[in-house]
Parts: C-alpha cells; sequence; structure tokens
C-alpha cells in the first residue's frame, strides 16, 4: 500500500509540473517575446517587427512595399504588410508627414470618405497580386489589416510606447548600408547599421516612397535588391490570362510596340496635348516605316496604347490618325469579362475597374519596344516589365 500510496503521490507531482511547465511556458510565447539580460539591461525581443504607411497611387505603393522588404531583410525583422490601396481614379491619399497620413488612412478606411468627400476605394492583400515566392524564401511577413495603430500594438502585445520606434521624418531619409558612402545632401543620412542596433520591439516608418530610397553598394545587398524586382512581379493568374489572349489577338508576342500615355490627372492632364505630340514625334523618329494615315490593314507596325484616359478623347486623335494600327483596352472588352464578376471579400465590391489598369500595364509592357511618359511612376514600372519580358523572351528564343 505504502509503494502504491507513493507511486501515485509521484505522477501526481509530476502531471503538476508539467502543467505548470507548459502554462508558463504559453505565457511567455504569447505575452513575454522577450527577455532581460540583467537589472540594466535594454530589453531584447525574440522577434522584432517593422511596418510603414502607404500612399499614392499602385507603383508608389510597389515601390514603398520594395523598400519595406528589403529594410525587413537587411534588419531581420517581420514585416507587417499594410493593404494594398486600390482607387478608381486618382489617389486621394497623397503623401503627409507621418502623423497626418496616419490620420487620413484611418478617416479614409472608417468612414470612406476623405476631406468630406466620398472614396470609391478597395483594399486587397499584396501577394493576391504579386509573386510572394522570393519574399516568402528570404522575410517573414504578415498582413495589416486596417491602419489603427492601437489595434497594431495589441496585436503585437506592446504596453507601452519605450516599445516602438516610430521613424515619423522617414520621407526626409536616405538608408545607406555601406557607412562611408557620401550621401546626397538633400536628405538625411541614416546607415543602416545603426537602425539593425535599435532594440525596440516594433520600427514604425512613415512613407518610405522614393526612387532612391536605400543606396546599396555590398553585392549581397544589391543582389537581394535586384531578385525581388526582378522576382516580385505581377501573377494573378485570371489577370496573366486575359493578357495572353490579348497579345494573341493583336498577332503573338514581339509583333507590337508598346506605348504609354499618362494623360489624365495632375500635371499629366495640363501636358496632355504636349505629351502626345512627344510620342509621335519619337515613335516616327524611330520607325521610319510606320506607314501613317490611310492604312487600314494593319499589315505593318502595330501599337498598343495603355492610357488612363478614353479612346474618343479628341487630344488623342492626331495619335490614331498617325498610326492606324493601334490598339487600347477598350478594343478588347470581349476578354475583360472575368474581371467584372470577380469580388473582393473584404467588401463585396466588383474589382473590374480597380485591376483593369494591371491589364493595360502587362499588355503594354509586352511590346517589342517600350516609349514611356516622363515623370510617370506607372511607364518607370512599365519600362521595368517590359525590360524582364524582352531578357525572358530572347533567352527563349
Amino acid at each position: 500500500m505504502t509503494i502504491l500510496f507513493f507511486q501515485s503521490q509521484r505522477k501526481r507531482y509530476a502531471f503538476y509540473f508539467i502543467l505548470m511547465v507548459l502554462l508558463v511556458s504559453i505565457y511567455l510565447i504569447e505575452y513575454k517575446s522577450f527577455f532581460i539580460l540583467n537589472d540594466d539591461s535594454p530589453i531584447i525581443y525574440k522577434e522584432k517587427y517593422l511596418t510603414y504607411l502607404p500612399h499614392s497611387g499602385f507603383n508608389n505603393q510597389r515601390i514603398a512595399l520594395e523598400n519595406a522588404i528589403f529594410l525587413a531583410w537587411y534588419l531581420n525583422r517581420t514585416l507587417i504588410v499594410p493593404p494594398l490601396l486600390l482607387f478608381k481614379g486618382a489617389s486621394p491619399v497623397t503623401f503627409k508627414p507621418y502623423g497626418q497620413l496616419y490620420k487620413n488612412l484611418n478617416t479614409l478606411t472608417k468612414t470612406n470618405k476623405l476631406y468630406n468627400k466620398n472614396v470609391t476605394y478597395t483594399m486587397w492583400n499584396w501577394d493576391e497580386l504579386m509573386d510572394f515566392t522570393f519574399v516568402k524564401q528570404n522575410i517573414n511577413y504578415i498582413h495589416c489589416q486596417d491602419f489603427n495603430f492601437k489595434h497594431l500594438t495589441e496585436s503585437l502585445h506592446i504596453n507601452n510606447n519605450s516599445e516602438v520606434y516610430k521613424v515619423t521624418n522617414s520621407y526626409r531619409q536616405q538608408y545607406y548600408d555601406d557607412p562611408t558612402t557620401e550621401h546626397d545632401s538633400l536628405f538625411e543620412r541614416v546607415n543602416l547599421i545603426d537602425l539593425r542596433d535599435r532594440n525596440e520591439k516594433l520600427l514604425h516608418f512613415g512613407s518610405l516612397y522614393a526612387r532612391v530610397k536605400i543606396i546599396v553598394q555590398y553585392p549581397e545587398n544589391q543582389n537581394f535588391r535586384s531578385q525581388l524586382r526582378y522576382k516580385m512581379l505581377i501573377n494573378n493568374l485570371m489577370m496573366v490570362d486575359i493578357v495572353n489572349k490579348i497579345i494573341n489577338k493583336i498577332g503573338g508576342a514581339d509583333s507590337f510596340i508598346g506605348v504609354h500615355a499618362r494623360l489624365g490627372d495632375g500635371g499629366f492632364a495640363r501636358n496632355k496635348k504636349r505629351t502626345v505630340r512627344k510620342l509621335i514625334k519619337r515613335l516616327q523618329g524611330d520607325f521610319k516605316h510606320i506607314k501613317v494615315n490611310n492604312n487600314s490593314s494593319c499589315s505593318h507596325t502595330k501599337i498598343y496604347l495603355a492610357t488612363d484616359v478614353k479612346k474618343s478623347a479628341s487630344f488623342l486623335k492626331p495619335f490614331f490618325q498617325t498610326f492606324p494600327c493601334t490598339y487600347v483596352l477598350s478594343d478588347f472588352k470581349d476578354l475583360l469579362g472575368p474581371l467584372k464578376s470577380l469580388k473582393n471579400p473584404r467588401d463585396d465590391k466588383i474589382m473590374y475597374e480597380f485591376l483593369k489598369r494591371f491589364v493595360d500595364l502587362l499588355a503594354v509592357s509586352k511590346g517589342n519596344k517600350f516609349y514611356q511618359t516622363e515623370n510617370s511612376t506607372f511607364s518607370d514600372y512599365a519600362k521595368v516589365l517590359n525590360k524582364i519580358w524582352l531578357d525572358t523572351f530572347n533567352n527563349q528564343v
């Protein structure tokens, strides 16, 4: 009896011990993702995070995302990815300083209004549009579903402000991997090694948009950024299928010239006639063999024109008169049907008006030569895609 009693007691103590270890482990994992080296040491977190605030149109948001992914990789932090903001028309969420930008994003997502005006928009996770295979292989990331700072800190179990480092002037900064590199005096210099040494659980940037935001000198870093740019491409299967059908209708790959004319907003709208004249002049200068005016057979060089205005716009008339073998997205309405039935489960919005621009972008980038609108980030990205496409196409030939 005595032996049985002690065996029973041992089993009971073993059970309590295992239960206690389990509860303590869960507590540490869920609520205390750090440990203290000694009373005077800073808190060292097991997992650190990084996020930022998006703004403007798709390509500005894409550039900011690319910069954020590089920073997350270099700093070894988990990236909290804001949603992709898609607007019908031009984005009303333009660049603002950190506090105002946060307020604008939060107001928009709560009320569907900005500056007392209704805004038609939707939000998508980036990996619903882009190929995130390379990203997944190199960093940890999680999606953020809103722009509420309180929700963000609560979800990360952040209990005081000392656990957050707010980079409120990031729009004025340039980041350098080599501390010895000379820097542009127009920007505040930040060495990445200094950011890597920060102990806060969350690095929260404002805007990370800039065409030259991060200056990389070391080969490993250059290689990572190059691979990111070449591999994080639009790969939504529905859109890719539509684009392939458009290309086949035109005559197949390598059968046309791609031209992007941004004419519908801001300074681009004010300069629309001059932009059209410049594109016509460049095309005529480069392709003397393009037959003009009375050619209706399109037996010569074909053009795919991506633009943000209607084909019937009066200022586009000279372009179509000069190059009758020109196609635009609206010529292929019969192929766009799948987009008209695609709903965003977040808000039940039909995605056609938000996604057709990406079909335009992919189609124009498949030309055997590409002509862009100056100072347009959309054009810049189409040019990058065109180079990638030509490199791929030439390697296959």
